[in-house]
């Protein structure tokens, strides 16, 4: 979470925000005011989750900026006020479940509580995603039973991949599906015109396969039935940091 400055670190307002969210639970900072000190450290607790909550009086460096609100969509306006920023808090999930899902649906649940204390905004550097306050309206909070907000974690570029090409061709991938113990998803689009179906097409199906979990077999040669459509899973055709990815990255192609 992103704050123009170091926020009040206000454990029962969060603690009770939090509750409504999750039940009975349990939030404390080592000290409430971290106005004068670079850090503070505090902890989260219901149930069998423990987050650590880490408040840095400081901005968060240039590269992680670089490569998550520097590539987010969002209005320049926002972009500008998500940069500027002065102070963030950082989450950290320590122990409870091992489901990866469940970790991040109680990390942003914890995210939820601080970010409504004057936070400008969430990014996500494992996802190459960032997000302003008012974008998360539509998102947060998270409450338990929904389906997972998989736009939260997955982040999506479109790269002109014309330079070499004899005809434009765009690349449309996720980036952060290892958060989720899968590879990461691209597929081609020779038309900018039909990215925004493409981009929820990709994120549909990035839902249908994190629900699918091991029950799934995803690699080259194999195939996902759809949304009535039949996809196959290939390597990709060419190398380079666009087509590199923790877990691999894997192209779709509908057949």
């Amino acid at each position: 979470m992103l704050y123009g400055s170091m926020p009040q670190l206000d454990a029962l307002r969060t603690e009770t925000i939090l509750s409504r969210l999750v039940g009975p639970c349990r939030v404390e900072w080592a000290r409430t005011d971290g106005s004068d000190v670079p850090m503070v450290g505090g902890v989260a607790r219901w149930g069998d989750h423990e987050i650590a909550m880490v408040a840095l009086n400081a901005p968060v460096r240039e590269d992680v900026l670089a490569r998550t609100i520097g590539v987010s969509p969002m209005p320049d306006e926002q972009r500008v006020r998500l940069m500027s920023h002065r102070a963030a808090i950082r989450l950290l999930y320590m122990r409870g479940s091992s489901k990866p899902v469940e970790q991040l649906m109680a990390l942003y649940q914890v995210a939820t509580a601080l970010i409504s204390q004057g936070g400008l905004g969430i990014l996500n550097e494992r996802a190459a995603l960032a997000q302003p306050t008012e974008l998360l309206i539509e998102y947060l909070p998270i409450e338990p039973g929904e389906t997972p907000p998989i736009h939260l974690w997955v982040g999506v570029v479109t790269l002109n991949l014309a330079e070499d090409e004899p005809h434009e061709r765009y690349l449309m991938r996720t980036y952060g599906m290892e958060q989720f113990g899968l590879p990461d998803l691209g597929t081609y689009m020779d038309d900018r015109s039909t990215a925004d179906s493409v981009y929820h097409m990709l994120l549909n199906l990035c839902l249908y396969v994190v629900e699918g979990g091991s029950a799934m077999q995803i690699g080259p040669g194999h195939r996902a039935d759809f949304n009535g459509s039949t996809f196959l899973f290939t390597a990709p055709d060419q190398a380079g940091v666009e087509f590199s990815s923790p877990n691999r990255l894997l192209m779709l192609i509908e057949v």
